[in-house]
């Protein structure tokens, strides 16, 4: 009996029509499959490089602007600066100005009230003497009150150069009479007056109590001005 014939086999590789029409609608369906192939060492360096270029690129416009933004700030500050340093130096100036002018003018101050002292040296001070006693001519009233008040004391009237009221407003009937200031022609008469009047006690004058100063501008340490016209 002659061997069983063997059929020819068809290779492996050899896919049928079906198949091969299968890969081809797949094929169309995902045109980008051809290019799915595995990135080499090389692409990767590559694609890294550009990324680092990009991202420098953008670094260095960022840091340019900054840059800008510092440099206009560093000249304003140096603007502030000279700024402030001239308004130091003003202000140490003006510190400087003010204490002179401060010592000038608490010296000016002790001046004025001395040559103020001195104006009124001949002035006295006269309270509780009745509202209009004077009448118009207070000059010649207060010559007569000093006689009266202090008698044989004064053998002829002491000139009188000016008298007046006090200027302050009497805002009741009752209220305490003004006070009187009076300019004694003498000054020797005016210390005589001041001196009798410490000696005498309390004086009256017409049934009213009345009281004689000098009239003086003085400063006291630390303290306001004091001012007796």
């Amino acid at each position: 009996m002659g061997k069983p014939s063997k059929k020819p086999t068809q290779p492996a590789e050899d896919k049928s029509e079906d198949d091969q029409a299968g890969e081809t609608q797949a094929s169309q369906k995902d045109p980008h499959a051809a290019n799915r192939a595995p990135l080499t060492l090389a692409d990767m360096e590559k694609l890294l490089v550009s990324m680092e270029d990009r991202i420098i690129d953008k670094l260095s416009a960022k840091l340019s602007a900054d840059r800008e933004i510092i440099e206009r700030h560093d000249q304003t500050i140096q603007q502030i600066e000279t700024s402030l340093n001239d308004v130091e130096n003003r202000l140490l100036t003006l510190e400087s100005t003010c204490t002179v002018l401060a010592r000038e003018n608490e010296a000016l101050k002790l001046k004025a009230d001395d040559l103020e002292n001195r104006s009124r040296r001949n002035n006295i001070r006269v309270t509780g003497l009745p509202e209009k006693a004077e009448g118009s001519l207070p000059s010649a009233f207060m010559e007569a009150f000093l006689v009266e008040t202090f008698g044989t004391a004064f053998p002829a009237p002491p000139p009188v150069d000016r008298a007046h009221r006090i200027a302050i407003p009497r805002r009741k009937p009752d209220d305490p009479p003004r006070p009187f200031i009076a300019r004694i022609h003498r000054y020797r008469d005016k210390e005589r007056i001041l001196k009798l009047a410490r000696e005498s006690g309390p004086l009256s004058f017409r049934g009213s109590e009345v009281h004689i100063y000098p009239t003086t501008a003085r400063r006291s340490p630390g303290k306001e001005r004091h001012t007796t016209r």
